[in-house]
């Protein structure tokens, strides 16, 4: 992760982009079925661990869940999952998430890498 983003704005981020998600999901494509409601998830968890590395994106993949049992597996507006496919689905969408998050940090760390070396490349080349 960059210095330049303190650790409230990377986390704050990955509430931002799940809270647009459920806006986006409950107001704006309310008739959308109800089969797969974590579609819209997948992008926020994403661009969380891509901005912010792997605990936004963790954290982003638990506020999802979060909201998903709670706004639409039923029974709604209540944690408690009704139907066992439910429970299996949030599980899966949950560990693909999480290994998004680890790859996207990977990806991350070995960015930082790569812009070190070059700058101690270019940092010899100047000697």
């Amino acid at each position: 992760m960059p210095a330049t983003r303190s650790r409230l704005a990377r986390y704050g981020l990955s509430l931002i982009a799940v809270g647009a998600v459920v806006i986006l999901r409950s107001y704006a494509l309310p008739q959308w079925s109800l089969g797969h409601p974590y579609v819209l998830f997948y992008p926020a968890v994403i661009l969380a661990g891509w901005l912010g590395g792997f605990g936004p994106g963790v954290f982003a993949t638990v506020l999802s869940a979060f909201a998903l049992a709670y706004l639409w597996f039923p029974p709604l507006y209540s944690f408690r999952i009704g139907r066992q496919q439910d429970a299996v689905a949030l599980l899966l969408f949950m560990a693909i998430n999480f290994v998004i998050s680890l790859l996207t940090e990977a990806l991350l760390r070995a960015k930082h890498r790569n812009a070190e070396l070059q700058r101690q490349l270019e940092e010899r080349s100047r000697k």
